[in-house]
């Protein structure tokens, strides 16, 4: 392929132009067409299939949630961690979603969002698949934290990204994203969920899948020796279906009852059976530590008026308490003290998943990278420095706080305040009751001589589909359409340099 050409032969006029939107993500994927005010398809990124020689893939939602009628279905994620595992499913996935959306790819270009840590393989992949193998007429790739900064009309930001897998912290200006000074850490929405499983496990409760169960009693847990009253289905599935089934149980969970509060005022629960739940606790009337409360909670804990009841599929209502959703949420910002106790959380035993520089965990330090985008009114540091600031290590626990705090430490002196007073949180797991205001808190106490802003759209689609909105926005600029990507100039131009030098 030559290397001489740079310039797309093929310009798209933008008046005849219906772009589609796709926004991969590690739990869901959103699919629609571009400027619309959300997506028209949410869809888990997860496949169904026998084998591994199986392509006859299972994408559809009700079959992965009960599966009942194909014993032999195993289910795997598209991606993990933001980045695509397994192409073959990938191409499959977009493909069924084109189709049900009556997508005609030779007229309509694709928009593809993606994670600021991508590979440069990956962006490679992405490209091929688009023109080549689903064959859309134009392509362009747009990363995740550029779009939520236009979703919010803000070029020049802080994107506070807190999804299933992953926190990233990403500095935006001028609409172009800092890669080197990207901080994040796998302390996300995931790791919530373990902690969730992690107390269903210490109160002895077998989780149950709902295809599992023919009838059901409501039980009200109380101690070890409660058992649920249910009568069973004879159906066994493979355990990849039943984790699958347990995470959207676990999420559910931790959407209902998972809240935060501030430094210092963690609610205090009466411990004692003779103690009425009215009464003000001091902290001299602990008895018992926190994971020791979790297996034997007093009565007056469990009659509290603000405790919680979630049910499980079997019947059987799980008590959590005001403290104990309170610790359940404040572990994004103490990862290394949960309500499980001070032990590192199985599958987060590797450094790099908790330290802050999830970047050199997920991204190949020999792959060709675009070059770094240095804003005019940044003078104080150079390359050297902007690479051994992305190397730093904040801690052996990265707090949700440490992270965006070390981002902003780490930025130009010109550049730090305006980052600091347009600080955007998206995410799913950003939804956490009370999570924006004491970031906002903590941070603010950190840096007394700046304007701390912490920007949180108050509906909640905003906030889940921030990054497909914002490229639903930039796929329907006129402006926008002479940048789309054609099947030839990838053939003429060749996709290594197409990544570098236009994919910024």
């Amino acid at each position: 392929m030559s290397t001489e050409k740079t310039l797309a032969p093929q310009i798209f006029g933008a008046d005849e132009i219906n772009a589609v939107v796709l926004d991969p993500g590690s739990y869901s994927t959103q699919f629609g067409f571009a400027g619309y005010d959300q997506p028209l398809i949410t869809t888990p990124s997860y496949f169904g299939a026998r084998g591994d020689d199986d392509v006859d893939y299972v994408f559809n939602e009700s079959t992965l949630f009960n599966p009942t009628h194909k014993p032999d279905l195993k289910i795997n994620p598209i991606l993990k961690y933001n980045k695509v595992v397994n192409w073959d499913a990938a191409q499959a996935h977009w493909e069924k979603l084109g189709k049900e959306l009556s997508v005609q790819p030779d007229e309509q270009p694709l928009l593809h969002t993606e994670s600021p840590l991508n590979s440069f393989e990956n962006r490679k992949k992405g490209l091929e698949v688009a023109l080549e193998g689903l064959g859309y007429c134009g392509y362009y790739a747009v990363k995740q934290p550029t779009c939520v900064s236009f979703a919010h009309g803000r070029p020049n930001c802080l994107i506070v990204d807190i999804g299933h897998d992953l926190i990233t912290v990403t500095p935006v200006v001028d609409g172009l994203c800092l890669n080197k000074m990207i901080k994040g850490t796998a302390i996300a929405g995931n790791f919530i969920n373990k902690l969730l499983e992690g107390v269903l496990e210490k109160r002895g409760v077998e989780y149950v899948a709902p295809w599992q169960v023919k009838s059901k009693t409501n039980v009200e847990w109380e101690n070890k020796d409660t058992k649920p009253v249910w009568e069973k289905k004879d159906i066994d599935m493979d355990d990849s279906v039943k984790n699958f089934i347990k995470m959207r149980t676990l999420r559910e969970m931790k959407e209902t009852v998972v809240e935060c509060c501030f430094d210092g005022e963690l609610a205090i629960e009466p411990t004692s059976n003779d103690t009425d739940g009215d009464v003000d606790m001091t902290k001299d009337d602990f008895k018992l530590s926190d994971t020791e409360l979790l297996e034997k909670p007093s009565k007056s804990m469990l009659d509290a008026s603000t405790t919680r009841f979630f049910e499980l599929p079997n019947g059987l209502s799980i008590p959590f308490t005001l403290r104990e959703r309170q610790l359940l949420g404040n572990s994004l910002f103490t990862p290394d003290k949960t309500i499980l106790g001070d032990s590192i959380v199985e599958g987060w035993e590797n450094p790099q998943l908790r330290n802050g520089n999830i970047r050199s965990f997920l991204v190949n330090s020999k792959d060709i990278q675009p070059k770094e985008y240095v804003p005019l009114r940044r003078s104080k540091k150079g390359e050297e420095e902007d690479l051994a600031a992305s190397k730093e290590k904040i801690g052996e626990s990265c707090g949700l706080t440490q992270l965006v705090q070390s981002v902003l430490n780490s930025l130009d002196i010109d550049l730090k305040p305006q980052m600091a007073n347009n600080i955007i949180l998206t995410g799913s797991t950003s939804l956490i009751t009370n999570l924006s205001d004491r970031l906002a808190q903590e941070l603010t106490l950190l840096n007394p001589s700046m304007k701390i802003r912490v920007h949180a759209a108050g509906n909640s689609s905003e906030r889940k589909y921030g990054a497909w909105n914002g490229g639903s926005i930039l796929a329907s600029l006129g402006t926008f359409h002479q940048l789309w990507v054609s099947k030839a100039e990838w053939e003429e131009v060749g996709p290594e340099r197409l990544v570098v030098s236009r994919f910024r």
